[in-house]
């Protein structure tokens, strides 16, 4: 009697018994280096994605004038309108402010509106109002000539300012002329007030 073996071969077939495959190690930092190199060699790497983070936002700064002399008006003008809209109550320290400082030409006119608050509440005379409510405000023009605008605007915000919401806004117009009615005289000479800023400033210039 033949054994297994014997009569496999007989039948001109041998089997191999081959041991169960190991499973394979996960890759190294080494192998992967590797393959980012090798993959890079032939074209396939794929683009980096760069997450941006959105911009950091940088907090108030103090409410003052920022100062305009270096990049100049635009359009250019010889006389600007300073235009405020300022708290009722803060129109007398307003005027005696520009009254010392030697501005005599004001118009004031009494008007209502609301700003853009952003869901804020304004306080007026003890009550709170909400931003599509109209608030009674005074407009404040006065015109002048370009050295003086600054001096002005400076004036009005240390005068107005209390730090709450709804001390008001400053608006700068470009004049391309002034006009006294009374003489027909233009430009500065029209534009100039007895006893003004212009008329201190002169007294103020020592005579050679």
């Amino acid at each position: 009697m033949s054994s297994p073996a014997t009569a496999a071969a007989s039948c001109g077939v041998l089997r191999h018994h081959h041991p169960p495959a190991s499973p394979r190690p996960p890759p190294t930092t080494t192998t992967t280096s590797r393959l980012l190199l090798a993959s890079r060699s032939r074209g396939l790497q794929r683009p980096l994605r760069v997450n941006h983070a959105p911009p950091r936002r940088l907090p108030p700064t103090a409410a003052r004038a920022q100062s305009a002399a270096a990049a100049g008006y635009q359009p250019e003008s010889e006389f600007y309108k300073v235009e405020a809209i300022l708290r009722p109550w803060r129109v007398p320290y307003v005027s005696s402010g520009l009254l010392q400082m030697g501005i005599r030409g004001v118009t004031v006119s009494d008007v209502r509106g609301f700003g853009a608050q952003g869901g804020s509440t304004e306080r007026h005379e003890g009550s709170e109002f909400a931003e599509d409510t109209f608030i009674d405000k005074v407009k404040m023009e006065i015109v002048v000539s370009k050295d003086q605008v600054e001096a002005v605007v400076d004036k009005i915000i240390e005068k107005a300012r209390t730090g709450e919401i709804g001390d008001g806004k400053i608006f700068l117009i470009p004049v391309s002329d002034v006009i006294r009615i009374r003489t027909g005289e233009r430009g500065e000479r029209a534009e100039r007030m007895a006893g003004g800023l212009a008329d201190k400033l002169s007294s103020a210039m020592p005579i050679s």
